[in-house]
């Protein structure tokens, strides 16, 4: 059995951070948007999404990171990506062109 995704929300003092686990496909849509609309309205100076127990992630994840990073440099603050990724989020992010776009941490640690 494919393991769902999973969401839980960390925050520090000056720090918010999404722990996404799991896999992220297209019904995990709304999910995701609900927790980025929590998470960038609480203006968060650094906005961490932990990727490093998801599995697989599409173009649904892409748009997510997209989002929160949009969202994130309009409010003023940061978007860190950390890792290590697991091999499909990593090509998602290259094949796209967009790995550059983020600052990832933990790349390349995958065993």
């Amino acid at each position: 059995m494919v393991p769902s995704l999973q969401l839980d929300t960390l925050v520090a003092s000056g720090c918010t951070t999404l722990v996404i686990s799991g896999e992220c496909d297209q019904d995990d849509v709304e999910v995701l948007e609900q927790a980025l609309t929590v998470a960038v309205g609480d203006s968060p100076p650094v906005l961490i999404v932990d990727v490093s127990r998801l599995l697989f992630g599409d173009s649904v994840l892409l748009h997510f990171l997209l989002s929160a990073q949009r969202a994130q440099t309009a409010a003023g603050g940061r978007l860190e990506v950390r890792g290590p990724l697991a091999p499909a989020v990593e090509r998602l992010l290259r094949e796209t062109g967009t790995y550059a776009a983020f600052t990832v941490t933990g790349a390349g640690d995958a065993a």
